[in-house]
């Protein structure tokens, strides 16, 4: 009777544990990632090295990161990139989503960026944002 009352004890105690510790608090866990595409023209001819892809996935990250307070887990997924197109147009196809935002306010954030110019870290040029949909 005792091993049976302390293993009931333990289970419960086991279960408690996990429905109170989680990874991410899920009050700021609000919506799902939104999914964006981005047209952006470069300042010149990106470096044929870069790996374009890893540098649309910092660039996005982190200026999304400037919209959330410190420590903030960004969600955003793998971009895709293609281009130039005919006209020297980049598309990036990315998802967006920090803990801290709900998706209307992540897509409030990237659409704002239309016109503004971002750093190429690793392609050597500065990219300025032409459309960002979501």
């Amino acid at each position: 009777m005792l091993f049976k009352l302390s293993s009931v004890i333990t289970t419960a105690l086991a279960a408690a544990s996990l429905v109170t510790a989680s990874a991410v608090n899920l009050q700021q866990r609000r919506d799902v990632p939104a999914a964006c595409t981005f047209v952006v023209s470069p300042s010149g001819t990106p470096d044929p090295s870069a790996e374009l892809f890893s540098e649309w996935n910092f660039i996005l990250g982190r200026n999304l990161a400037n919209f959330v307070p410190s420590g903030t887990t960004i969600n955003n997924g793998n971009s895709v990139v293609t281009g130039p197109d005919s006209t020297g147009l980049y598309t990036i196809q990315q998802t967006i989503a920090a803990d801290a935002l709900t998706t209307a306010e992540a897509i409030d954030v990237v659409t704002g960026w239309v016109g503004t110019t971002f750093n190429g870290p690793w392609s050597g040029v500065t990219w300025t944002f032409q459309t960002v949909t979501c």
